[in-house]
């Protein structure tokens, strides 16, 4: 086995590779193993970003670039700038080093600050993880829904709700989005290019993303972005402004995107990921009927070593 770790951007034939071993390993684990924005910045070049990538044997073709040919790749691990990191490792390679090979570089690259994720928490994880010094830090919850009645959203006085419309609501959403979750490490970080780039996915459909606007001064309240991919419907994110915060307007966003998702849609499944710790939105969601179907961890270093 040989590892390299490399900085951003890949060659496309390595990212497309990475994107076909993701997918394999999908299918086996019924989980996908790397995040959306690891999988977005696969291609491109992103400031900070570091790949590391594991090929079976020893070095075979070289590419222009210098890296081996991705036909023997088995296994990727990616480290972003904050230091959150994630891996995968071809099924067939599994049980052979290679994941506590990759889990080292990373830990190299990352030292202290590095937060591993386990996505679907699969056989393994807890003791690669303890193994190498790491202890669960977050949990976050891959909830599902099946089709079912649902009421309808009450909307508070003064709220109108629309869909986005892209060139004009960026800047109030990136506003709202950094307010609302201003303690969440990833969605609360996000920037003008980081929205650019998921609205150019063959995914978005504006349709789907709701605003809920205060009729009054025309200020942004609260938002609900759904996503439909591979015929699943998606809770993508759902953020109400701080100043409309306890009136209701989430659970009314929800419910006007779940509308959306079963009935205009025809979607019989509706998943989400919330957080461990926002016990508020996860008893929501139970009342709404979602139920745990996966459960995502992530690792740090533990405080004792």
């Amino acid at each position: 086995m040989t590892l390299e770790a490399v900085p951003s951007p890949l060659p496309s034939a390595t990212a497309a590779a990475v994107t076909e071993l993701a997918h394999a390993a999908a299918q086996s684990d019924g989980v996908n193993p790397l995040s959306e924005r690891t999988l977005l910045h696969l291609d491109g070049e992103h400031s900070g970003d570091v790949h590391v990538l594991a090929y079976e044997g020893e070095p075979g073709t070289i590419e222009v670039s210098g890296l081996q040919s991705a036909r023997n790749l088995i296994g990727y691990g990616a480290l972003a700038p904050d230091g959150s990191a994630e891996l995968v490792v071809t099924p067939s390679a599994r049980r052979q080093g290679t994941g506590t090979a990759l889990l080292r570089m990373l830990l190299d690259h990352g030292g202290d600050r590095i937060r591993v994720w386990a996505h679907g928490r699969l056989p393994g994880s807890d003791e690669l993880a303890t193994r190498l010094g790491l202890e669960v830090t977050r949990e976050l919850y891959f909830l599902r829904r099946t089709r079912a009645a649902l009421p309808d959203p009450v909307w508070a006085d003064g709220i109108d709700v629309r869909t986005f419309v892209e060139g004009q609501d960026d800047a109030a959403w990136l506003q709202v989005n950094a307010r609302a979750f201003a303690d969440h490490p990833e969605q609360g970080s996000w920037t003008a290019e980081d929205l650019a780039e998921r609205l150019q996915q063959p995914w978005f459909d504006a349709a789907g993303f709701f605003l809920a606007v205060d009729a009054k001064s025309g200020d942004l309240a609260g938002f609900h972005w759904t996503k439909v991919e591979d015929g699943v419907g998606e809770v993508y994110v759902v953020g109400v402004s701080p100043d409309h915060q306890g009136g209701g307007l989430g659970k009314a966003l929800t419910l006007q995107g779940l509308h959306y998702l079963q009935e205009d849609r025809g979607l019989d499944a509706v998943v989400l990921y919330v957080d461990g710790t926002n016990t508020a939105a996860r008893r929501l969601y139970t009342s709404l009927g979602f139920t745990t179907a996966a459960l995502d961890v992530q690792y740090a270093p533990s405080a004792t070593l």
